[in-house]
């Protein structure tokens, strides 16, 4: 089953977050701590990496927070996933850059397996964190 790790959840909950508020209005990582119930320390964490990748900008000081870095809209989900997770893999043989399955040369269902996996990839390429704070859809 495809399943992202708690990290990529997390990055959801807080770009959707943030994405509600505006790119005008500081959200504080406490803040979203709190309105998620996701524990403190590890969206820090969460929150470091995505402002390193660029995705939020870290306002510093006792007002401070974080911002999108970008509209939401330039937000992939396909983005988010990859930077907690990885590459997009619906099965092991298609996480590593080189095969090292000992089925693969006669395997039956790389191919169906490998346009899934494209599926997958483009639904998240083409839904963004605009997608995520749009409660209507």
């Amino acid at each position: 089953m495809l399943r992202f790790n708690r990290k990529t959840e997390y990055a959801l909950l807080a770009v959707e977050h943030m994405a509600l508020k505006g790119q005008s209005e500081l959200s504080s990582a406490r803040e979203i701590s709190e309105a998620y119930h996701i524990p403190f320390p590890l969206l820090a964490k969460v929150m470091q990496a995505l402002s390193n990748k660029g995705l939020i900008k870290a306002s510093y000081g006792i007002k401070g927070g974080y911002l999108l870095a970008k509209k939401p809209e330039d937000i992939s989900l396909a983005n988010l996933v990859e930077i907690f997770d990885g590459p997009l893999a619906v099965a092991e043989c298609f996480k590593q850059e080189k095969i090292s399955c000992p089925q693969w040369n006669g395997c039956t269902i790389k191919n169906p397996f490998n346009r899934l996996n494209h599926k997958i990839y483009e639904l998240l390429r083409h839904n963004t964190s605009a997608d995520l704070a749009d409660k209507a859809t």
